[in-house]
C-alpha cells in the first residue's frame, strides 16, 4: 500500500448524509416556523453558498430571525437530522484495514468539527481519525489549502503518497491538480457529476466494498 495518509470527506463519502441532511435541513427549518417550501427550493439553494442561502430564506420565508438567530436554529436542526445518519457499505472494514496497514487518517468536510465527531462517535468510528479540519473560508477545499494541511500533518510530504476521498466533484478536481491520490465515492446527490468524477478519480467507487487495495 503506497498511500500513508488519508484525507477523508464525511458527507456523501463515509456517511449517507447529503440528501438527509443538506438536502433535508432547509425543510426542516422551514417546518419549525410553519413554512411550506416552494417546489424548486432545494434547486434554487444549489446555486448558493450558505450566507446567501441563509439571506434567501429569512427573505423568502419572513422568517422571524436574524442570521445569528438562523445559524443557531440551523445547527439544531442539522443535529437532529444527524441522528438518522448511517455509514455507507465498507466504511467500517476500510478504515480497520488502513489502521492495520499503519495508514494514518483525518477529516476534511464542509461541517464543522464538533458535528463531524459527534456523528462518527455515535457511528463507532472517530477513533480511527487522527483530527478533524473544518473547510472554510481560506480553507475552502475550491483551494489545496486544507488537503496540503491535512497531508503535512498526517507526517506526509507527497500528495502522491496520499489518498484524498470525496464525492463532490469541485473538491476532486482541486486534490486532482494538486497530484493527490483520488478515491471518488458514488451518491445520489450527485450522480449528474458521476461521468467528471470518474474521469479525474484513480479509483470511482459505487462503495467502499469495491475499493481495488492493490491500486492503494
Amino acid at each position: 500500500m503506497h498511500c500513508k495518509q488519508w484525507i477523508f470527506d464525511m458527507d456523501g463519502t463515509l456517511t449517507d448524509s447529503m440528501v438527509v441532511v443538506w438536502e433535508g435541513a432547509p425543510e426542516a427549518l422551514l417546518a419549525r416556523f410553519g413554512r411550506t417550501p416552494k417546489a424548486d427550493l432545494h434547486e434554487t439553494l444549489l446555486t448558493m453558498g450558505m450566507e446567501d442561502g441563509a439571506q434567501y430564506l429569512i427573505r423568502e420565508y419572513a422568517l422571524p430571525l436574524d442570521r445569528n438567530g438562523y445559524l443557531d436554529v440551523m445547527r439544531e436542526v442539522i443535529a437532529q437530522l444527524y441522528e438518522k445518519v448511517e455509514l455507507k457499505p465498507g466504511v467500517r472494514d476500510t478504515l480497520a484495514r488502513l489502521r492495520a496497514e499503519g495508514a494514518r487518517m483525518c477529516i476534511c468536510s464542509n461541517t464543522w468539527s464538533s458535528q463531524c465527531r459527534a456523528v462518527l462517535t455515535r457511528l463507532g468510528i472517530d477513533e480511527y481519525f487522527d483530527f478533524y479540519i473544518e473547510a472554510r473560508g481560506a480553507m475552502s477545499k475550491s483551494s489545496p489549502a486544507p488537503f496540503m494541511e491535512a497531508l503535512h500533518r498526517l507526517g506526509g510530504t507527497s500528495p502522491a503518497g496520499c489518498a484524498v476521498c470525496e464525492d463532490a466533484i469541485y473538491a476532486a478536481q482541486t486534490a486532482h491538480d494538486a497530484g493527490f491520490y483520488l478515491v471518488g465515492i458514488q451518491d445520489v446527490s450527485s450522480a449528474a457529476d458521476a461521468p467528471a468524477l470518474r474521469r479525474v478519480c484513480d479509483q470511482f467507487l459505487p462503495d467502499w466494498t469495491a475499493l481495488d487495495w492493490a491500486q492503494v
